[in-house]
């Protein structure tokens, strides 16, 4: 059989060949949309490649892009790796030192961003060294008068020249070509790579039936931006099946949201549950009902039961929950609408995995356990399209299974999970202190050592809390020293101002006497969330 690779310089391809006039709409802040296709998507994604070619860029080298959701940033993620440059997609909602550690880890030797971020651009150019060049989305009429930036270039002026002899350079399959940055329980962010033939590999089993069923006949609303590992990879399966995309900016209000989608036909979307909430609150009130909906994937750790129950009221609605980590790029496992049934515990099961993405249980000694739909165990995946080695890091996460050399190893999840018979996952609890608000990750050690600066606190614990809008938040359970004044919630909650995102900040915070504790000595964050259930429910 022929050996050729598995790129994304093929995807494009194909998409442009097969379905060039197939529409791309990226949506601005009013609700307008500015039409475009495959085709030009394609073309606009080699000039980019052949900029990075005039700028002297070696193969290999990585190139930082940071915005939000739009059609420039697709073309200029796809058109960077597919020429074998990496990609990175940075994440705006991060601070901006753990953006600066992204772009020294990765050395990215040049950075593309939205106006509107560039000023934040500016004040981290010093502690990003590796950057020799600086662009901004736009023309040369939307560069500011004077920049602190020396090599600052608008993107059009840049993209101006398009060799129509130009062809994609062959590239290695197994080589990254886009990366992106997780939050970890403690420490920086860890980078994540994906190489050509893992997001082609992830992206056809993403199109399957049993997860988001697409086809050319769909019009396809990603509602997470690129830089998270769930936006671009809809956006790849789109491309793969030649479905229409609709690209939505963040923030966009749910009324024109709602009407955006009732007016380019949407078939099937894909977000958090915050903005499912925020959406049916605005169909209720009023909006433009979205006729042509079909599919909503609700990509979440746990499905929130109050959005589960209004959104099986939508008629003809059908519903997928899936889920997946940077790690393991979604959907990882899906589960469909007649499998979203609590269990005896209340419970709402993941899923199944998709083809391709293969999970086991474990307990502490990493033995294998059964899958009776009630033994529980850390959950461990893997697969062509898992993690095997973090940007930068020698030492591989892999575990093995019952010991067994003889075999891949597997990536543990950091969840607690029970597998039943028929292979459906249900997630009961979590190793990771991790918190998941609104699609985004929050660690819990960052915050517990932020509530440690402050005298009076003697020990600290984050825990998640269940909200009907973002899925969790932040709560800070705190010891006090005995025989100092005790701070109230507001002082203990200032100590977060411009030390994390006001996304990230815990909503409120409680002393108790004791922080209750495994054997290891290690605070049990699972009996202290049963305990702050109990006390205040």
């Amino acid at each position: 059989m022929m050996r050729l690779p598995l790129d994304l310089a093929s995807l494009l391809r194909h998409a442009a060949r097969e379905h060039g006039d197939q529409e791309v709409i990226t949506v601005d802040a009013s609700g307008q949309g500015h039409r475009s296709n495959w085709a030009t998507l394609e073309r606009r994604a080699r000039t980019w490649a052949q900029a990075w070619q005039r700028l002297g860029l070696p193969a290999g080298s990585t190139v930082a892009v940071l915005g939000w959701h739009a059609q420039g940033l697709l073309e200029a993620v796809l058109g960077t790796a597919a020429c074998g440059l990496k990609a990175l997609t940075l994440n705006p909602r991060q601070f901006p030192e753990q953006l600066i550690h992204a772009v020294n880890r990765c050395q990215a030797q040049a950075l593309v961003v939205d106006p509107m971020m560039l000023p934040l651009v500016e004040a981290m150019q010093l502690q990003m060294p590796s950057v020799a060049h600086y662009l901004q989305f736009g023309g040369p009429e939307a560069l500011p008068q004077r920049s602190e930036l020396q090599t600052l270039m608008d993107s059009a002026s840049l993209l101006g020249f398009d060799d129509p002899d130009w062809r994609w350079p062959p590239v290695d399959e197994h080589q990254p070509a886009l990366l992106s940055f997780t939050a970890t329980s403690s420490g920086w962010p860890r980078g994540v790579p994906t190489s050509h033939r893992a997001a082609m590999l992830q992206a056809m089993a993403a199109a399957l039936p049993d997860a988001y069923a697409l086809s050319r006949g769909d019009t396809v609303m990603p509602l997470l931006p690129i830089s998270h590992s769930g936006g671009w990879a809809l956006c790849l399966c789109a491309a793969l099946v030649g479905a229409r995309l609709v690209l939505v900016p963040p923030g966009l209000p749910a009324t024109k949201l709602a009407q955006c989608m009732a007016q380019e036909g949407v078939t099937m979307a894909a977000g958090p549950p915050n903005i499912w909430q925020a959406l049916l609150d605005a169909l209720d009130a009023g909006a433009p009902w979205p006729m042509h909906m079909e599919r909503a994937a609700v990509g979440a750790a746990a499905f929130p039961p109050l959005l589960l129950e209004r959104l099986r009221q939508w008629p003809g609605l059908k519903l997928l929950h899936t889920w997946g980590m940077n790690e393991v790029a979604p959907p990882a496992l899906v589960a469909h609408d007649a499998m979203l049934r609590a269990g005896l515990d209340g419970r709402l099961p993941q899923g199944r995995a998709v083809f391709g993405v293969e999970v086991a249980l474990a307990d502490d000694a990493l033995r294998s356990l059964p899958r009776d739909g009630s033994t529980e165990g850390q959950l461990l995946v893997r697969g062509p399209w898992v993690l095997d080695a973090y940007v930068g890091e020698a030492k591989s996460p892999l575990v093995r299974l019952d010991g067994r050399k003889d075999e891949a190893g597997w990536l543990p999840t950091g969840d607690i999970a029970r597998i039943s018979p028929a292979g459906v996952v249900t997630i009961t609890d979590r190793r990771k202190d991790l918190i998941r608000c609104g699609g985004e990750w929050i660690s819990a050690q960052q915050l517990e050592a932020i509530a440690l600066l402050h005298p009076a606190v003697l020990e600290a614990a984050v825990i998640a809390r269940h909200d009907a809008e973002l899925g969790e938040r932040p709560l800070l359970i705190v010891v006090l020293r005995p025989g100092v004044e005790a701070p109230d919630a507001d002082t203990l909650l200032a100590l977060y101002t411009d030390r994390v995102p006001d996304w990230q900040r815990p909503t409120g915070a409680l002393p108790v006497p004791e922080l209750p504790r495994l054997h290891t000595g290690e605070v049990d964050k699972r009996d202290l969330r049963a305990l702050i259930e109990a006390l205040l429910d």
